[in-house]
């Protein structure tokens, strides 16, 4: 039978799905029977800062450093004994007693991974964060009206994304 250009010349690839994917922090989120699974999350993103230069009577401009934007990951909020995200920033800040660490005393910092998968269950992009920390922490409102699932939001800060096959 001749090929009629249908495949758009995508050939045996497949699309990448949005839902299939899973967001791993160790000890927080989807690495193990006490962590939290993940609802929503992000790919990085990336802008690079310009760096001008006056020449003559005209401004020319070229990439600079890069700088990755932070993500937010949204966890469902599971009945547990210990609470993941809360002690993840206990490593930094306990409210318990006020007690302040600086970052670089503890394991505060973590490398985080993202898996895509495809149908079968295999993985067909994966992204590593550097360096990530909780950013800002969002436990979620509260609301008599309504009977949706309590999620956690957290915007992760990173000093570097990379795909692992690609380094």
């Amino acid at each position: 039978m001749a090929n009629m250009g249908l495949d758009f010349g995508l050939g045996t690839d497949c699309f990448k799905h949005k839902f299939r994917w899973l967001f791993k922090i160790p000890d927080i989120c989807a690495s193990g029977v006490n962590s939290l699974p993940p609802a929503k999350g992000a790919r990085p993103n990336i802008s690079f800062k310009e760096m001008e230069v006056q020449h003559i009577n005209e401004t020319l401009y070229y990439p600079s450093k890069p700088e990755w934007k932070p993500i937010t990951l949204v966890l469902f909020d599971l009945k547990r004994n210990r609470h993941p995200v809360f002690d993840w920033f206990k490593n930094i800040y306990n409210p318990c007693n006020g007690e302040w660490k600086a970052s670089g005393e503890n394991n505060f910092k973590k490398t985080v991974t993202l898996e895509l998968y495809d149908g079968c269950g295999n993985v067909i992009e994966e992204w590593r964060y550097d360096n990530a920390w909780p950013q800002a922490i969002e436990f979620g409102e509260l609301d008599m009206g309504i009977s949706e699932y309590l999620t956690i939001d957290i915007t992760l800060r990173y000093d570097r994304a990379v795909i692992e096959q690609l380094c």
